[in-house]
């Protein structure tokens, strides 16, 4: 039984990992695996610099093919055991069915089963093709050989995929080395812009403060006059008093004309706004508004009883009056929220909604599969991404509700949607600040969404055209 087992498994160790069949001219390479010398040199033809074992990956510096003549011999030994065995096998191989204890002569076609002549016998193979057994070796046989070389073929091509896939390796390093010596590249020349505007801005400021500086001077100078003359006015009133009227009268219009003289102005030590200017290349927000801008209008038939949505369905407002509308599955009829269209199925969606100094809103992205419970709920929204506005505060609820600082108010909102990366961010455009950027995974179609509060002031959908 061991001879028999070992000779089982010699086909597996003489067999070319490449093509599976028995090695031609075997050879050995820097990791020990052995293989036909022809399909290793497929296998690396398209290679330059390092050259992987297709069985364990193990990187080879170099084409080192070393011939295994011995190997080659023994291969050939082990075809004529196999050789040998499968003739004696046949010899003695005489299997009997177990059912009828007779030579198991044919075989059923339908059900791929040996049989002896009483097998055939109704009713268990009635009406089956029943072939002699030679006969139905012979056709399987030539049946299997037709599978070889699609086999072959199936294995050829995922070696050389596997061989593809290895360069795309290297091929991804180099793009990441170029990529990154481009990107410092970037910012060294946006370093450079930084310090020469720093220096700019610094050097008129440095002007600037010179030249107020020299005004406020002149300003002290000429109000310091005037206060010596106001001193010699103060000193002739009292001089005045004790005037005959005769003498007060022949002075009194001299002192008129003196003291009527215009008084000098207070002089404002104002600076003016300096300002650093980003090159417009490095303008991230502009490049997406510019690419990625879409047009979104309003869904009437899911906004709520209480607001009005415009004709162009650009904009929507609160009104106090509900309106006789159809009550449909997707209108929302507690919260004052409408949807807007398209549904985002994939890619990449910009667009922005004016707030103006709206006191109470919310603005952002929701699942388009919002059940009804949640639309017709006074709850959080669930299945939402958006921020909001409520008095002088801005958050970001499902994020810990944290607070949203801005130093200038938002009178516009843009929204940019990325639907593979999972992320959706917030820019203020009115000083184009980055506010906040959700990450999630999406797998459902998404809407944009509003809601718009209790109180009369307008969304608007922009329709600029950065």
């Amino acid at each position: 039984m061991a001879v028999d087992a070992a000779l089982a498994g010699l086909p597996a160790e003489i067999s070319c990992p490449i093509c599976l069949d028995g090695l031609r001219d075997p050879v050995t390479i820097e990791c020990g695996h052995n293989f036909c010398r022809s399909c290793i040199r497929q296998s690396w033809a398209d290679l330059q610099d390092r050259f992987p074992c297709p069985v364990c990956r193990h990187p080879c510096q170099e084409r080192c093919l070393r011939s295994n003549t011995q190997l080659g011999k023994m291969v050939e030994m082990a075809k004529i055991l196999q050789s040998t065995r499968g003739k004696k096998k046949r010899q003695e191989e005489r299997r009997l069915c177990e059912q009828h204890n007779q030579a198991l002569t044919l075989f059923c076609e339908e059900d791929l089963e040996l049989l002896c002549p009483l097998c055939t016998q109704p009713p268990d193979h009635q009406g089956h093709q029943v072939r002699p057994m030679g006969e139905a070796a012979s056709h399987h046989r030539q049946r299997l050989s037709s599978y070889i070389e699609p086999l072959k073929k199936q294995v050829a091509d995922l070696q050389k995929s596997i061989s593809i896939e290895s360069k795309k390796a290297l091929e991804l390093r180099e793009k990441v080395v170029t990529q990154r010596l481009e990107l410092l590249s970037e910012f060294e020349h946006l370093r450079q812009f930084l310090e020469r505007d720093q220096e700019a801005v610094l050097s008129r400021l440095a002007d600037e403060e010179k030249a107020v500086e020299k005004k406020l001077r002149a300003n002290i100078t000429e109000f310091s006059k005037y206060n010596s003359t106001f001193k010699g006015l103060l000193s002739q009133v009292a001089e005045c008093t004790v005037l005959t009227d005769v003498e007060l009268l022949l002075q009194i219009k001299s002192f008129y004309k003196n003291s009527e003289g215009p008084i000098p102005s207070m002089f404002s030590a104002q600076l003016q706004t300096e300002g650093c200017n980003f090159p417009f290349q490095y303008s991230a927000l502009k490049k997406i508004i510019r690419t990625f801008r879409v047009d979104i209008i309003l869904d009437p038939e899911t906004a709520h009883p209480n607001l009005m949505v415009s004709e162009d369905k650009k904009c929507v407002q609160y009104t106090k009056r509900r309106q006789d509308v159809p009550i449909f599955p997707k209108r929302f009829t507690v919260n004052t929220v409408v949807l807007g269209f398209p549904y985002f199925h994939s890619g990449r969606h910009f667009w922005e909604v004016e707030v103006g100094d709206k006191p109470k809103w919310e603005i952002g992205v929701c699942k388009d599969s919002l059940s009804a419970r949640s639309r017709r709920s006074s709850s959080a929204c669930q299945g939402c991404w958006r921020i909001r506005r409520q008095g002088n505060g801005y958050d970001a609820p499902g994020a810990g509700t944290i607070p949203l600082l801005s130093e200038v108010k938002p009178r516009g909102i843009g929204i940019f949607l990325d639907y593979e990366m999972g992320e959706i961010s917030f820019y203020n455009m009115t000083d184009k600040s980055h506010i906040y950027t959700f990450t999630d995974t999406f797998n459902r179609p998404l809407r944009p969404y509003f809601y718009v509060g209790p109180d009369s002031k307008p969304l608007r959908i922009s329709i600029g055209t950065d």
